[in-house]
């Protein structure tokens, strides 16, 4: 069942993009990249900064959202295109300034989302 607030969220988040003074910080299980040189690479535990100089296509679907954003610190030119199933994501927070966000700034919250990886150690 599509998750309506969710969607409803995303789409208002494409509208607020324009303003430089929303920033948003969007929590979710992992990611996927769709560039072509590491594409279905999946990474857990997804923290992604949503800011009008940060990403770009920012594109909502049904089941995802797709974004071209800067992952690399050390590489700001560098701009990868991830895929995030909108089932997997827990948080989004919103606030003015940027920087730190805290529990005061969620916007959307579903806990019962978060699934957190088992890793084995190997040896």
């Amino acid at each position: 069942m599509a998750d309506l607030k969710l969607q409803s969220i995303l789409q208002q988040v494409l509208i607020d993009l324009s303003d430089e003074s929303n920033h948003y910080f969007l929590m979710a299980n992992y990611y996927e990249h769709t560039s072509s040189e590491k594409l279905n690479e999946r990474w857990y535990l997804a923290n992604i900064y949503i800011h009008k100089e940060a990403i770009s296509n920012l594109l909502v679907g049904q089941d995802s959202i797709g974004i071209d954003v800067r992952l690399n610190p050390g590489s700001p030119q560098q701009i990868d295109s991830i895929k995030i199933n909108l089932d997997q994501i827990y948080r989004i927070r919103k606030n003015k300034t940027g920087g730190i966000f805290s529990d005061e700034d969620d916007i959307y919250v579903e806990v019962s989302k978060l699934n957190l990886p088992t890793f084995t150690k190997e040896g």
